[in-house]
């Protein structure tokens, strides 16, 4: 009860304390710390002192040693017998400082951030140290990179720590976007870290040496504490400093997945055309196993490798290298997910899986302020464990029960599911039940839908989506809004092949470069031409082949920036964890054509990161 009453007072607006007051008066003598105490000895000489002043002081002090020993709730009780009392003005910084702290170990950050507002700037050096750390924590409970590492330079004035480190660590987790802003800022650290990250954000836009960015930054900034992080990146990256030039792309040109493989081998070939001056070998993987093209890459001095791309033989391949137990001299970019209890080295992952389109409609509708989702898909293992990864995600950010899952193993089953799902079938049955209770008398009625679901996601393709959409249409209740509908990639076809609106009005995530006004629409353009039987499917792969080359000169510094976002044909792409993650854009199917919709455009200012 403590814990909840202090931290509802912290949304409360205080009132201004009087500038003296009678407790303001009384002696306010330094009490005697005890070096390790237990908090109970502070407590029974606060039973003992001479006076309030200095009751409240070991009060404080009792509840601050509670906190140190992460002994939350004694410490909050010991806190809240202050809260009705009028504290001297010297102490009052010191209990708002508690008050946060306990606030802050609790995930209560609004109302921390309230309270810390409220603090004026200290004149003690100690609470002003003390306020510093306490905001850079609740910047990092936020996930405000920028001003978490902003916080840290400031604070690294005030006392001998080395927060070099960690700053590097918050301000390369920062939205490239800021960093490509024309950035100001005052005082010659500050300076110096928005520099640093701005230099190298560019360098990456326009394909340029992030060695020679980095070594510019040293001319200007030889003193700076992010020095040493900058020599170490130049020492051990070796791909920062000289692009890999020899690059073996294996694939599977010939064989059940040749199709897939040679698309992905055009989208590689149209990148060689934008006056690249790698050396490209391409490999055959149908022909060549794991152990022939580990001897082929070693004779041919490869410096970096794309794929392989089939399941199989990713598993195959990371068997071998893990039993050669040596780190390979060269990056590498594979065309699929991590395999299971492979430690990457100079290792990325990237794969165009479902999975990832989960992880965009969860941030999407998200973005567009729903809360309710129905989900619907096949009743298989797979529809299963997608249904399972989209609640996950969206309960983590929604809560329990904001999500419900309607299966089915037909299309017979469909009407049903939709029915049941949307509760009319609960609705219909009330209804019947008023009327046998009525007996004779005519009821005019009509069954509703429930109205707390904001929006259907479906996990199924084309075919499926066609058959769901007129069941959830007809099982609307008049009285609610449209509800409305959102899909996976899987529902995308070529235009030859959608149909005369029976689409209409779902909106979809796929490769920006599959959707309407994209800057690179005649390269989409040309492919069509050239392969006219061939659909967004194939049109994905060849987009993942073009990324793969864009990616590769990058790839190096982006595995230490994962704040930085390319944006690729795939998706903006970005590199978390060795792995490869993609944004999505959206459309929605109008009239047999396609209208992209707008995504909430990201303001990078002090305020927001």
């Amino acid at each position: 009860m403590a814990i909840l009453v202090l931290a509802g007072c912290a949304t409360q607006p205080s009132e201004p304390a009087p500038e003296t007051t009678d407790i303001d008066q009384e002696p306010l003598t330094e009490v005697t710390l005890v070096p390790d105490a237990d908090p109970r000895e502070y407590l029974d000489r606060a039973a003992e002192a001479e006076n309030r002043a200095q009751t409240f002081q070991y009060l404080l002090r009792a509840s601050a040693v509670f906190f140190d020993r992460e002994e939350w709730q004694q410490g909050a009780a010991v806190l809240s017998q202050l809260e009705d009392v009028e504290l001297p003005q010297a102490l009052r910084a010191q209990y708002q400082l508690l008050r946060a702290e306990l606030l802050i170990h609790f995930e209560q950050w609004q109302s921390a951030q309230a309270l810390l507002s409220e603090i004026e700037d200290p004149q003690d050096r100690q609470q002003r140290i003390e306020l510093m750390q306490l905001n850079y924590q609740l910047y990092v409970g936020q996930q405000r990179h920028l001003s978490a590492g902003r916080q840290l330079v400031e604070l690294s004035l005030y006392d001998d720590g080395d927060y070099s480190d960690a700053i590097w660590s918050h301000f390369a987790q920062v939205p490239a976007g800021y960093w490509r802003q024309s950035v100001r800022d005052t005082g010659d650290i500050m300076q110096g870290w928005s520099s640093l990250f701005s230099r190298v954000t560019l360098a990456l836009d326009y394909r340029e040496s992030v060695a020679d960015a980095l070594q510019r930054w040293q001319i200007q900034f030889p003193q700076h504490p992010a020095s040493a992080q900058v020599q170490q990146l130049l020492d051990e990256h070796p791909w920062i400093r000289e692009h890999p030039r020899r690059i073996a792309v294996l694939l599977p040109l010939s064989g059940q997945f040749a199709q897939q493989g040679q698309s992905i081998r055009d989208g590689v070939l149209a990148a060689l055309s934008n006056e690249r001056n790698e050396d490209v070998l391409f490999i055959d993987t149908s022909e060549n196993d794991p152990e022939q093209v580990l001897e082929i890459l070693d004779r041919e001095n490869i410096e970096a490798v794309i794929g392989p791309l089939s399941r199989d033989y990713v598993d195959r391949m990371a068997q071998t290298l893990t039993h050669l137990d040596q780190v390979q001299p060269w990056l590498q970019l594979w065309l699929n997910r991590a395999p299971e209890n492979y430690a990457p080295g100079l290792d990325n992952f990237f794969a165009l899986d479902i999975d990832t389109e989960v992880e965009s409609a969860v941030s999407y509708l998200s973005e567009l302020g729903h809360e309710q989702i129905l989900v619907l898909g096949t009743d298989t293992q797979r529809g299963r464990q997608l249904a399972r990864q989209f609640e996950e995600r969206w309960q983590q950010q929604h809560g329990p029960r904001s999500t419900r899952f309607g299966s089915y193993r037909s299309s017979t089953e469909m009407p049903d599911v939709v029915a049941q799902s949307l509760h009319v079938r609960d609705s219909a049955s009330r209804i019947s039940s008023v009327e046998r209770a009525a007996g004779s008398a005519e009821i005019e009625s009509e069954p509703r839908s429930r109205r707390d679901l904001g929006a259907t996601y479906l996990l199924g393709d084309a075919a499926q989506a066609r058959l769901l959409k007129p069941f959830i249409e007809t099982n609307i209740s008049p009285f609610a809004t449209r509800m409305p509908v959102f899909a996976s990639s899987a529902i995308h076809e070529s235009a030859a092949n959608r149909g005369r609106g029976d689409l209409d009005g779902i909106v979809f995530s796929d490769a920006p470069w599959l959707l309407p006004n994209h800057p690179q629409s005649d390269l989409l353009a040309r492919f069509n031409r050239l392969h006219p039987n061939q659909g967004p499917a194939a049109h994905r792969l060849v987009a993942m082949g073009y990324d793969a080359m864009e990616l590769l000169p990058r790839l190096s510094t982006m595995t230490w920036l994962p704040g930085y976002d390319h944006a690729g044909l795939t998706g903006r792409l970005r590199i978390f964890d060795n792995a490869v993650q993609r944004q999505l854009n959206w459309a929605m199917f109008e009239s047999n054509s396609l209208t992209e919709q707008p995504r909430n455009e990201h303001t990078y200012n002090r305020d927001t990161l």
